[in-house]
């Protein structure tokens, strides 16, 4: 089955079509969007698979064009649509890390003895910290820094009141800290480590038998530490369990510098490198966990520069997978200069599961911002047509790219689930199924410079398959 369409819009009649799909230039694509209104359209009756409602292509070919010619998007895409019955809302919320799942990593992949995170530090180290900020605060707050709110007990807090307070608690400490300190092993137990409860587990070590390795966890009612968005400085919350040892790739994104050509290929195989990573995840106990996708990466770092297969997890819900994505949502707020007057909305990142494994084993993993599935919100929601689908996208792609010089190509396009954020609340999620367009930008600058992007974890654009309303994945809705 085959769809193909040719399209050809102009942005004013795209601006007055999308007024039927709740997304208008004239406002915020993401404005607040009622959950309640949501869960109403998905409770409409259903009838078939899911492949039968949406009535999906199994490759769609298409193309269009702004009036002005600047932006154009041409589609050549697979389309997938899962082998299911049914699609359910689920509402969720965030899960602790629990000490057995600590003691599996403890158990299956620390190699070496690990030495206590959370030492008391010594005098020295905390005169070093001391000084160190007092010659941040005679210099003066960056350009980033100087417009930033840090939220603290105290209420709201400029850059220089922060830095000073601060100070006046390293003083405190230092004339309580111990002169010097002596490393205890981990049992990777959890140890309360704040006031309200919020607890940490793990350690590390360097040794010539197998090198730097490290494990970390962290759980409890909430954690408050100070984070930088974009004008706001606030309370966040993330729980995760993580394995990291020098072999690690993840925090070396910088393949774009690295010739692959010249870096040492690994012998281990996808299949190899699963086998290993699979009683892991059955050990860890997490409910309907499957594997999302597996590709080689490449990191460079202070190491020599390596690979490593990147195996990622992620829920399958009824058939459903939660698609695996690069965007996070960010802080939702506003500022406008008083520090005591501003709201926001802190982010709450997207579960992840993720393995590196090499020729060494599994030499690093993840799991961040765990679930809780709290209950079936819709035991089957309705879902739109897939030609309404790609009548959304159509418009809505134009609109969204209004004044930019662009060529995409969109090569994939996907039914999965989403976390979209409720309405007015900060760490409870519905779990909606949408459709995501995955491909290539090519964007070109005033300069006559060009620039091409693929990122196979981040969507071009995501649409809520039951009411076609476009979600802004950094956003969270």
């Amino acid at each position: 089955m085959n769809g193909k369409r040719p399209f050809v819009f102009a942005l004013a009649l795209t601006m007055a079509l999308a007024a039927g799909c709740q997304a208008t230039p004239e406002e915020p694509i993401v404005s607040g969007k009622s959950s309640d209104a949501l869960i109403e359209r998905a409770a409409e009756q259903t009838a078939g698979t899911l492949a039968e409602r949406v009535a999906a292509p199994e490759r769609y070919t298409g193309s269009a064009a702004s009036a002005d010619g600047e932006m154009t998007v041409t589609i050549d895409a697979a389309v997938t649509v899962p082998e299911a019955d049914r699609a359910p809302i689920f509402r969720v919320v965030p899960a602790n890390i629990t000490q057995e799942q600590v003691d599996v990593l403890m158990d299956m992949l620390v190699q070496g003895e690990l030495y206590d995170y959370d030492l008391p530090k010594s005098k020295q180290e905390l005169t070093e910290e001391l000084l160190q900020l007092k010659q941040e605060q005679a210099q003066g707050p960056s350009e980033e820094d100087a417009g930033a709110v840090w939220v603290t007990e105290d209420g709201a807090l400029g850059w220089e009141e922060y830095v000073q307070q601060r100070i006046d608690q390293l003083q405190e400490e230092i004339a309580k800290a111990p002169e010097t300190v002596t490393p205890t092993v981990s049992t990777g137990q959890f140890q309360v480590y704040t006031d309200d409860g919020f607890m940490r587990a793990g350690g590390e070590n360097t040794t010539d038998e197998y090198g730097w390795e490290a494990l970390m966890a962290e759980a409890g009612e909430g954690m408050e530490y100070n984070s930088r968005a974009s004008y706001v400085r606030a309370p966040e919350r993330g729980f995760f369990l993580s394995y990291v040892t020098a072999d690690n790739t993840e925090d070396l994104p910088y393949t774009y510098e690295l010739d692959v050509s010249k870096i040492p290929d690994i012998a281990v195989t996808q299949e190899q490198a699963q086998a290993l990573c699979e009683p892991v995840v059955e050990a860890l106990g997490i409910p309907d966990m499957r594997l999302y996708s597996a590709v080689k990466k490449y990191g460079g770092g202070p190491n020599a520069p390596r690979c490593c297969w990147e195996l990622e997890y992620t829920r399958c819900l009824e058939g459903i997978p939660i698609a695996y994505s690069s965007v996070e949502p960010g802080y939702i707020g506003t500022y406008e200069g008083d520090p005591e007057n501003f709201e926001f909305k802190p982010p709450w990142d997207n579960e992840k599961l993720m393995f590196l494994v090499n020729d060494e084993g599994i030499v690093g993993m993840k799991w961040d911002c765990p679930y809780t599935i709290q209950e079936t919100v819709t035991e089957d929601a309705a879902l739109l047509p897939f030609d309404d689908i790609m009548d959304i996208f159509e418009k809505m792609f134009g609109v969204e790219n209004d004044g930019k010089s662009l060529d995409a190509t969109v090569d994939s396009v996907r039914l999965s689930y989403m976390r979209v954020s409720e309405q007015n609340k900060s760490y409870t999620g519905l779990l909606v199924p949408v459709w995501d367009f995955y491909g290539t930008e090519q964007r070109h600058m005033d300069s006559g410079e060009s620039y091409t992007s693929r990122d196979p974890e981040r969507s071009l654009m995501t649409i809520n398959a039951v009411d076609g309303t476009v979600i802004d994945r950094a956003m969270g809705y």
